[in-house]
């Protein structure tokens, strides 16, 4: 019958197990440390809709800091699910193993198909206080403590273009709706929208976003490498 060598060998037996085990501690270190990481630092989110093209398209894969903790108008961000839903701890824990094998593209529990149900990319345009409202699709800002209303791309930090189109006569506004009454938002409001705004479910909807509920800043979107750009 063939020997194994470590059967008879005490010390090459006793060191394979001591390296099964570094190896084992490592990577468990590397696992936690990384969803450490990706928790409280810079996480990956993939993109699954065209609700922000032209800028990021369906099939995108953009990074998200949850440390940027005072948006500014034109900031793009990651707007958490809005229906209420919370996860139990152990479900979360399962969603980060999930995630962490699946570059970030995969959680197990939480999905839902509703526009709230789920999280979304979309571009902060309005801060509390703010007096908003739209106009063929545009949003007009009379920012808090102003006198006039300036438009979106005026009062933004940020350059972007809208997807839009010329209304029909007959068309009864049903989904996006291109024409919103003067608002104004309260404390810990934000109003966020989608620049392709034909198609898109976001503030308009759903009405303003409070603070808490906006998981992070997007900073870079990395993939596909041919729209590699910093946010």
């Amino acid at each position: 019958m063939k020997q194994n060598i470590y059967d008879y060998s005490f010390e090459m037996s006793r060191q394979r197990k001591h390296n099964i085990t570094v190896a084992l501690i490592l990577s468990i270190s590397v696992f936690i440390f990384l969803n450490i990481v990706v928790t409280f630092f810079i996480f990956p989110v993939l993109v699954r809709s065209d609700s922000m093209s032209d800028e990021i398209t369906s099939g995108s894969v953009v990074f998200v800091t949850p440390l940027s903790r005072s948006p500014k108008r034109g900031d793009v961000v990651l707007v958490k699910r809005l229906d209420g839903r919370k996860l139990s701890a152990g479900e979360k824990f399962l969603n980060l193993g999930f995630r962490f094998f699946t570059a970030q593209t995969f959680a197990p529990f939480g999905h839902s198909d509703r526009a709230t149900g789920k999280e979304s990319i979309r571009r902060i345009l309005a801060l509390p206080g703010d007096t908003i409202y739209m106009k063929d699709y545009v949003l007009y800002v009379k920012p808090a403590g102003e006198s006039q209303f300036l438009s979106e791309f005026e009062v933004s930090e940020s350059k972007y273009s809208i997807l839009s189109f010329s209304i029909p006569a007959e068309w009864d506004c049903i989904g996006s709706n291109p024409q919103m009454e003067e608002t104004t938002l309260g404390e810990n409001e934000y109003f966020v929208l989608a620049d392709n705004r034909v198609e898109a479910v976001d503030s308009r909807s759903y009405g303003p976003v409070k603070g808490e509920l906006i998981g992070g800043k997007v900073i870079l979107e990395y993939f596909p490498l041919n729209k590699f750009k910093l946010f």
